[in-house]
C-alpha cells in the first residue's frame, strides 16, 4: 500500500510591498494644493484599516497609497483638511504617496496593488 501524499499548496499571491515617507511634500492632483511637510491626514489614527498616526494605511488587498476615507473625514473634522475644490464629488483631496522601491531611513512599508516591474531581456 502506497503512502497518501498531498499536493503542495500554492503559493498565495503576494502583493509587493513598496517604500514611502509620509513626511514628504504632497500635491492634490486636482485642485494642486501642496503640503509641504506631508499629507496632514496621517497624523490622526485610522479608523477604517487600524493604522496608527504616521503611518501608511495598512489594508490588508493592497492599494496603500491612498489614505483610507475615514482618516480624511477626521482630519477634516480636526481642521487639518479642507475640503478639495476641485472637480470631486465628496470633497476629498487626490494625494497618493509617491512609492520607491528602495528603502529610505524615513520610509514605511506600504502594501501596494500594483505588480513589480519586470525587465525581460531581447
Amino acid at each position: 500500500m502506497r503512502p497518501i501524499v498531498f499536493p503542495r499548496p500554492f503559493p498565495k499571491h503576494v502583493t509587493p510591498a513598496r517604500w514611502a515617507c509620509v513626511d514628504d511634500p504632497v500635491t492634490c492632483r486636482r485642485c494642486h494644493h501642496e503640503w509641504p511637510a506631508g499629507d496632514p491626514a496621517y497624523q490622526m489614527a485610522c479608523r477604517g484599516c487600524g493604522a496608527l498616526s504616521g503611518q501608511p494605511c495598512c489594508r490588508p488587498e493592497g492599494g496603500n497609497e491612498r489614505v483610507c476615507f475615514q482618516r480624511d473625514q477626521e482630519a477634516r473634522r480636526a481642521g487639518l483638511l479642507i475640503p478639495c475644490e476641485g472637480l470631486s464629488w465628496d470633497g476629498r483631496h487626490d494625494k497618493p504617496l509617491r512609492l520607491s522601491l528602495s528603502r529610505s531611513p524615513d520610509a514605511r512599508a506600504v502594501l501596494s496593488g500594483a505588480p513589480p516591474a519586470r525587465r525581460f531581456a531581447a
